[in-house]
């Protein structure tokens, strides 16, 4: 349990199951931040949904009680802990944040509610024999996992389109949606994205969690 300072108030950061074991008891606000299918495709029971992305978001948390205790999440904890300081910064002093998100929710076989009518992501999904089948070929692997609500992720896209194409003839240069591929992201403990490994072999040569630019990359892909 990590605490992180809002002018004057403090955010407390949980793990998962300090987490799960609070919310379990009392009356309290639990808020998911994400947007309304990501919300819609697994969710933490008795959540509400409130996109930190639209307009007016700031003005819709400042409207929650003061009075109880304030629990937030989103998939990997940026969006959650950046709404949890503005709760923080306007008087809310019972304000808590699931650290690394319903990511390592999900990797610690914690429950979560599916919506009915829910429409999973299928877009570049990858199962656990795929990846598998795909390490252990012949070429070298660079794999960029990715979620499309990640803003980093997706300024980096226009980056490794190119890159496929420059490299299409001595590395294979693959994009996994981390939202689609559950089965595979909870096999391998993905923990955050971006995620860029690179295999040869089915070897790992190369990892790394968040951006990296060009010339980064392209000293990975020259040694192939």
């Amino acid at each position: 349990m990590t605490s992180a300072s809002g002018q004057g108030q403090d955010v407390t950061n949980l793990t998962s199951s300090q987490f799960k074991d609070k919310i379990s008891s009392g009356t309290i606000t639990l808020l998911d931040v994400r947007t309304s299918s990501e919300y819609a495709n697994g969710h933490i029971k008795n959540a509400r949904q409130m996109n930190y992305y639209v307009l007016d978001f700031r003005k819709k948390l400042l409207l929650l009680p003061k009075d109880h205790p304030v629990f937030l999440y989103c998939n990997t904890g940026w969006r959650s802990k950046k709404s949890a300081e503005i709760l923080a910064e306007n008087g809310y002093n019972q304000v808590y944040n699931l650290e690394k998100g319903i990511m390592d929710w999900n990797l610690s076989n914690l429950p979560v509610v599916i919506e009915p009518g829910a429409k999973p992501d299928e877009e570049n999904k990858i199962e656990p024999d795929e990846f598998y089948a795909l390490i252990n070929s012949d070429d070298p692997v660079f794999i960029n996992f990715y979620a499309p609500w990640c803003a980093p992720c997706r300024k980096m896209i226009p980056l490794i389109d190119s890159l496929q194409t420059e490299y299409k003839n001595q590395v294979r240069i693959v994009k996994i949606n981390a939202d689609a591929s559950k089965n595979l992201v909870k096999e391998l403990h993905v923990g955050n994205v971006p995620y860029f490994t690179f295999y040869k072999s089915g070897n790992k040569l190369f990892e790394h969690y968040g951006i990296l630019d060009r010339k980064a990359i392209e000293r990975v892909l020259s040694n192939p």
